[in-house]
């Protein structure tokens, strides 16, 4: 899955199609800004240092993905999986991945280049262990501070621990189907979210709510 693509899965939790990616695409300034700043991050960290574990992880994303009906970053439905099963899906990734992270910490883009660093966010995101999403937080801030990971895993990751939470998401990246309509959930300090979401190199909010109507050819609503 190519970078941008894996991108746009983080906000989406994992579902990008065609109609997606081409909506995005037409957005020139933010998609240049986005291919400068990824070029930046990887000539910075390089292609990774440890292939077996790359491939591994991508090998982990790749079934991630098909059991959500998503084949070469397309949403190509149905999914393989129904919910129980894909549940437990996410929990068996969950422990490869704690295995992961104990022996080699974090996958960065300098372990293991960008896309299996990604496809380790988009995975995390998935967890269903939500103590240790929480616990891995500061840590993987640390990360993106530093420009050894992408920060657009972590905005997400972050919304999604925030919202279970019951409080205001802070990078709009978390939304609900809500009679033939997408809610975005509600954020924190609206006035700042695009400069936010653009440190982490999501995409602005009319650019993500073309997204979304493109995706689920509904109306989107919100944040407030």
């Amino acid at each position: 899955m190519p970078w941008k693509l894996i991108l746009l899965a983080a906000a989406f939790g994992g579902v990008v199609n065609s109609a997606t990616a081409k909506t995005f695409q037409s957005q020139r300034a933010w998609q240049q800004h986005a291919e400068a700043r990824a070029k930046e991050l990887r000539a910075k960290n390089g292609n990774g240092t440890d292939g077996q574990l790359q491939k591994q992880l991508l090998a982990m994303f790749e079934e991630d993905q098909r059991a959500r009906g998503v084949r070469g970053g397309t949403l190509d439905p149905p999914a393989t999986l129904d919910d129980a099963a894909l549940d437990i899906l996410d929990a068996t990734l969950t422990v490869q991945l704690k295995q992961i992270v104990a022996n080699h910490g974090w996958p960065t883009i300098a372990l293991v280049g960008a896309e299996a660093s990604q496809a380790a966010g988009v995975m995390l995101i998935h967890s269903p262990d939500h103590t240790w999403q929480s616990q891995l937080l500061p840590d993987l801030q640390q990360l993106v501070d530093g420009d050894k990971i992408f920060g657009s895993d972590v905005a997400t990751l972050t919304d999604s621990v925030l919202v279970l939470a019951g409080k205001p998401q802070r990078f709009g990246t978390r939304f609900e189907i809500r009679n033939r309509e997408v809610v975005i959930l509600p954020v924190d300090e609206l006035q700042h979210l695009d400069e936010r979401r653009e440190r982490c190199l999501l995409p602005p909010m009319n650019v993500l709510r073309r997204i979304l109507e493109a995706t689920y050819k509904m109306p989107v609503r919100g944040p407030s």
